[in-house]
């Protein structure tokens, strides 16, 4: 049920699927039914529809003729191309942090990646937001909101594989060092190493994902 905040309930019922299909509750591929997620939700049909054409935009789920919204499975190929795509989002995003970020824009960002803790959160929500955070600060330092408007597509889109990546085992101390070291380069305006260490930060993630497809491929095999 949620609860009456600030944001409009459209958004946060977008903001309450979009989590369950991060966390696998409403698994690829899965049929998801507008008078469910009523009830779940305990808000109205008109809602739930507009908040499932936002999640259709964002290509994470697909309506089919006669069964209705349905969870989207990415492909493979979808996936490695989603991360190339993030890859170079991201890494443009430091190399232009470290060109023009300033003390302060620079600061926020020292901020943001001191509060990813070197113990992973309790929970996947907690850490998606401290991350999400850092890249807000990013972007704002890299002073191209353009890019991050486009990171936050891909990111939507590659949710469930989020969730894959930051609950691998001991991902977390290493995707903290990846981000500390692109912030060191961006503080000492080294352009270059700051978009070499991202592109390599969000590969790290890919290759996990990918094994993760892999994987539940050959479980359907």
């Amino acid at each position: 049920m949620l609860e009456r905040r600030a944001a409009p309930l459209r958004e946060q019922a977008v903001e309450e699927i979009r989590t369950a299909i991060m966390r696998g509750e409403l698994a690829p591929g899965s049929r998801i039914t507008e008078k469910a997620v009523e009830q779940r939700l305990g808000v109205s049909r008109t809602v739930v529809r507009e908040a499932l054409r936002q999640l259709e935009s964002e290509r994470l789920i697909r309506m089919e003729p006669g069964s209705g919204p349905v969870v989207t499975r990415l492909t493979r190929d979808e996936a490695r191309q989603l991360y190339e795509v993030r890859a170079a989002l991201e890494a443009a995003a430091a190399r232009l942090a470290a060109e023009h970020g300033d003390e302060t824009s620079i600061g926020a960002l020292e901020d943001a990646f001191s509060k990813i803790d070197e113990e992973a959160p309790a929970s996947l929500e907690a850490l998606l937001a401290v991350k999400n955070d850092f890249y807000a600060a990013l972007i704002a330092a890299s002073r191209n909101h353009i890019i991050g408007e486009q990171l936050a597509n891909v990111q939507a889109r590659i949710s469930q594989l989020r969730a894959v990546t930051l609950s691998s085992p001991n991902r977390h101390p290493q995707m903290r060092a990846e981000l500390s070291a692109v912030v060191a380069a961006i503080a000492r305006g080294d352009a270059d190493a700051a978009y070499e260490l991202s592109v390599a930060h969000v590969m790290a993630a890919s290759v996990i994902a990918l094994e993760h497809l892999d994987d539940r491929q050959e479980a359907f095999a």
